[in-house]
């Protein structure tokens, strides 16, 4: 088996995200375009483009235009993803499959530092904030509600937002120049999302020093153990859940029900401002999931004024005061959804790391590990992925319903919308949650994508893809490890640590580090029978048997100055040995280095 002449750099789906990447430019700059065309307008004419439109489809053309934002962010986000994690590899300071791509930055790749990571955040900010704000309505019944005035040729469509337009174009920008950034600067050696391909490549990476080694003595130590030492285990059929094996899940957590807790209180003090009868404040008695605005009012009322639709705040910046209203609003707006944002981007990491632990298991599944796997098709075909998708689009949809901008109104905001964004937020708490203190079944030591423990435990690479993992010999300890073919799992009363005497892989692996002018390691110097190439000294040549009848002192003696080596001649016949040429030739020990230290 020769694994290093594998290497898996799934072109389908690197085909993809160019083509993700080709069409963000053409977005950004179609957007801007449209944006700059509809200022033009405004500017000349006086008022806005203006299309026909019935109020339902005012509502669902944002949610439509979020799930198109939301593939696009995703797409340049995968090549961000990746360009990421071959960075960090280079560094040595890539530990898990999976990251926090805009808060983990690059020391020395630039389209992924420090700097590169916050355009890339302000660019998803903006193209997430500006999108329920691109076309702007007119409700009529709110506006008689309100006490405004209005144009009946506005209240049969929306208007077009020229400054959102171009902050859309502007953040697809953002993203698209990070990205085709990143993606030229960046040599990638696979684009699959799978973690057994990374550790793969990570072990035979020859563009870094820097590979993954397996480590002996640990075929049964999950991530939980990863920092400890060596040492033999009994397999458990129930692991350790996600929230114990990576330090930022917590503070993710933190995030993620600090949403549905804030939306709450938003909620809780809209509805008492309303309760308090202010001026630009009605109570509604409608609770519908869309905003509903009849314009009738309620004269039994213990407020200032109610009506049978939404309650609602009117917060004013009004768009009738041109550009300078509308640039207000939108990045009030804007600035409020960032935070929703970013906890929705954190909650990324706590679905890539079930997912990653989800094919790492398919080891001890009944058909193995997939050989033809696809990151495209696997990201689509996983419920958490699509779930957490859903989630992203509906949440900042019901945010542009919470909070909206309307043509001649300015900035309202619904109570019963905060309400429901405040469900929507509690379920991708909960959702985020339950990933992370699920408890996988199985005998196999959890890894949740961490590269190091992958590699202890794979000890057999596939040129298929097609590996099992189990019980590869019975002992004192005992040895699990992979192969092509089915193994046997292993057993929960005995202990398992060891390692297989010149295994195929260990051969292959130095063979590799030979090849690729590695650095020899522990591993190495496995093996029953010490050997000079693998940095022991070649052993003795047995002595002779001593004449028949001899004394047995005088045998003795004979022996010890027939094969007694002198110290000089010893270091001189080894020196030439790689791990040897470095060793004093007037110490006692012939073994001991000149400098001290190995």
């Amino acid at each position: 088996m020769k694994p290093h002449q594998h290497r898996d750099d799934s072109a389908n789906t690197r085909r993809w995200c160019v083509f993700g990447l080709v069409v963000s430019w053409f977005a950004a700059i179609g957007s801007l375009l449209a944006g700059a065309i509809s200022l033009y307008i405004e500017i000349r004419d006086g008022s806005s483009p203006y299309i026909v439109m019935s109020h339902t489809w005012r509502e669902i053309v944002p949610l439509v235009m979020n799930v198109l934002v939301t593939l696009l962010n995703d797409s340049m986000g995968y090549i961000h993803t990746c360009t990421l994690r071959w960075s960090l590899q280079r560094e040595g300071k890539l530990e898990f499959n999976s990251n926090l791509r805009l808060l983990t930055a690059s020391k020395f790749s630039r389209p992924n530092g420090m700097i590169a990571n916050l355009v890339h955040m302000i660019g998803i900010v903006l193209a997430y904030g500006s999108t329920s704000l691109i076309f702007l309505s007119m409700n009529p019944g709110l506006a008689r509600v309100l006490g405004k005035d209005y144009d009946s040729s506005d209240t049969t469509g929306v208007h077009m937002n020229a400054v959102a337009l171009l902050t859309l174009g502007a953040g697809f920008l953002l993203q698209a120049t990070i990205s085709n950034w990143a993606l030229v600067a960046t040599t990638i050696p696979t684009w699959s999302s799978n973690p057994l391909d990374v550790v793969r490549a990570c072990c035979l990476d020859e563009h870094s020093g820097h590979r993954v080694e397996p480590r002996i003595g640990r075929c049964m130590m999950g991530v939980h153990l990863a920092k400890e030492d060596a040492r033999a285990l009994r397999p458990v059929p129930k692991q350790r859940p996600m929230i114990t094996a990576h330090s930022r899940i917590r503070w993710i957590l933190f995030l993620l029900w600090l949403l549905p807790i804030l939306s709450g209180i938003w909620g809780g003090g809209l509805q008492a401002y309303i309760m308090k009868g202010h001026q630009n404040a009605v109570f509604g008695r409608s609770w519908s999931l869309l905003p509903t605005f009849t314009g009738k009012t309620d004269s039994n009322c213990s407020t200032r004024q109610c009506t049978d639709g939404t309650s609602v705040v009117n917060l004013g910046w009004s768009t009738s005061n041109g550009a300078v209203g509308t640039t207000g609003g939108v990045f009030l707006i804007t600035a409020f959804q960032s935070v929703v944002t970013l906890s929705l981007h954190c909650a990324e990491l706590i679905v890539n790391l079930s997912r990653d632990e989800k094919i790492y298991r398919e080891l001890i599944g009944p058909k193995g590990t997939n050989g033809r796997y696809n990151s495209v098709t696997a990201a689509m075909s996983s419920w958490q992925t699509l779930f957490l998708f859903a989630l992203k689009a509906g949440v900042h949809w019901m945010f542009g319903l919470a909070i909206s901008l309307q043509f001649h109104l300015g900035v309202n905001m619904h109570a019963p919308q905060v309400f429901y964004l405040a469900g929507f937020t509690l379920v991708t708490a909960v959702f985020g949650m339950s990933l992370s203190l699920g408890r996988a079944k199985g005998l196999l030591p959890p890894s949740y994508g961490h590269l190091q423990t992958i590699a202890d435990i794979v000890d057999e690479w596939s040129d298929s893809g097609c590996m099992f993992w189990g019980e590869k010999r019975r002992g004192n300890p005992g040895y699990t490890g992979t192969g092509t073919d089915r193994l046997d799992p292993p057993k929960e009363n005995m202990f398992y640590g060891g390692h297989l005497h010149h295994p195929a892989h260990l051969r292959n692996s130095m063979r590799a580090r030979v090849v690729s002018g590695g650095v020899p390691t522990e591993l190495d110097r496995v093996g029953p029978v010490p050997s000079p190439l693998m940095g022991y000294p070649p052993p003795a040549p047995l002595p002779a048997p001593p004449p028949y009848g001899q004394h047995p002192y005088s045998q003795w003696a004979q022996m010890q100055n027939q094969h007694r080596p002198s110290q000089n001649s010893l270091n001189s016949a080894y020196s030439g040995y790689s791990g040897y040429s470095g060793y004093s030739n007037h110490s006692y020990d012939p073994f001991l280095p000149r400098n001290g230290g190995y």
